[in-house]
């Protein structure tokens, strides 16, 4: 029997002998009866019934000194679930996990163009947080749409721009043939960017103008560093649900100066439960051996690859710290750069297979699919499911990385 039942045994064994003196059968009864409840356990309504009874008969109120406890709700699994993983115990959650932890689900968008570039969209409940929209303004035609599906009351309740980078800020702003971008297509109620940027051209400054007239209607912006700071009403963290918290990191580059525009860098962490979802934008590897340094970082159930799986990111010193399970590129595999990089799949090979991609240039020389839309979720904050729009496929098992990257031995 559960100590919580032992305990209200306990007090209403206790009752019970002290009203036998005075007489009262009817509050006995009332007792006896509640301790049979407990008994069989069924103790709900046992607090109200024995209440109920002793103000009845003695004229006065009583007061619960019984703890209240949390359910614990299993997740089931689908039928059709795809790619599932267990937790890494140390992601720096809740040990009481599974209590009152909401759903969440993490969306990598395929941005239909061979311009790799990051869009993703993170949704709780009514509440839904968009880290990025690129890769170019011909992508709002096809990131818009996709966003709508699941912000059906047209409020983004936070809206990061990790730094000035047409392929993280063009979807933000409009398109004569695509139409509106993120900021007239939504209202925005807080818009969190990067403090310092070496970005001047026409595109950002359409950015700022845009995002200026959103904080006109009533949304708020913040700086990262302002985050961190806690300053002029930011927060270093917000709750976006219950169990579910956006946290700000800090990265030298919010204060140094640099001629690397990645550097400045905006680099956010999730928390749901036990699970841990980490963002740095194109972060760069001093910056990201500075992330390490200034933070304590978790175990990460998700790492979106640091500047589209280039080999100026990614570094060991920063995967050896999360340890991801999941790993996803935000590239257009064999672009102009010829991402994603051997180098980062060397390294990531060390922790994870789970590796995937939205997209890739195909033999014709077009846009195809590789998984397509990429949604890690989980309704637990322990496990996470993956399902992509249009297979499952691992990167290391697509004909693309056969023919054209090396399967390091951790993968063989």
């Amino acid at each position: 029997m559960k100590k919580k039942s032992l305990k209200v045994l306990s007090v209403l064994g206790a009752v019970a002998v002290c009203l036998t003196a005075t007489g009262c059968e009817e509050v006995i009864s009332a007792v006896n009866s509640a301790i049979d409840n407990v008994i069989s356990g069924a103790i709900e309504g046992l607090t109200s019934e024995l209440q109920g009874a002793l103000e009845s008969n003695l004229g006065g109120t009583i007061n619960s000194s019984t703890e209240e406890g949390s359910s614990v709700e299993d997740s089931s699994t689908t039928e059709n679930s795809s790619d599932e993983t267990d937790s890494s115990g140390n992601a720096g959650g809740d040990e009481n996990v599974g209590d009152g932890v909401d759903d969440l689900s993490v969306h990598f968008l395929s941005l239909g163009n061979k311009v790799s570039g990051d869009c993703t969209l993170i949704k709780t409940g009514d509440v839904e947080v968009l880290i990025d929209a690129g890769s170019t303004t011909g992508s709002i035609g096809t990131i818009v749409p996709y966003i709508k599906q699941y912000c059906t009351d047209g409020i983004l309740e936070y809206v990061i721009a990790t730094h000035g980078h047409q392929d993280h800020i063009a979807g933000f702003t409009n398109s004569s043939s695509q139409g509106k971008g993120i900021f007239e297509s939504f209202e925005c109620k807080t818009i969190i960017d990067f403090p310092k940027t070496t970005v001047t051209s026409n595109l950002y400054k359409e950015y700022v103008s845009l995002r200026d007239a959103e904080v006109e209607t009533g949304a708020k912006h913040y700086t990262a560093l302002e985050c961190w700071n806690n300053a002029n009403g930011a927060q270093r963290s917000y709750t976006l649900g219950e169990g579910i918290t956006l946290h700000i990191l800090y990265q030298k580059y919010y204060e140094s100066s640099t001629s690397n525009e990645n550097y400045n860098s905006v680099c956010t962490l999730i928390t749901q439960g036990e699970n841990n979802y980490l963002f740095t934008g194109d972060l760069e590897k001093s910056g990201e051996e500075s992330l390490v340094q200034s933070n304590h970082l978790p175990k990460c159930k998700l790492f979106k690859s640091g500047h589209h799986g280039s080999n100026t990111s990614n570094s060991s010193a920063l995967l050896s710290v999360i340890q991801p399970e999941v790993f996803v590129i935000t590239c257009c595999c064999g672009d102009q750069y010829n991402f994603p990089h051997q180098e980062t799949i060397d390294t990531v090979s060390v922790y994870t297979q789970q590796v995937y991609v939205p997209g890739m240039i195909g033999t014709s020389g077009d846009y195809e699919l590789l998984n397509g839309n990429i949604v890690v979720s989980s309704t637990d904050g322990k496990t996470v499911r993956i399902d992509c729009s249009n297979n499952n496929t691992l990167f290391k098992d697509t004909e693309w990385f056969k023919k054209n990257r090396t399967t390091p031995k951790n993968w063989l």
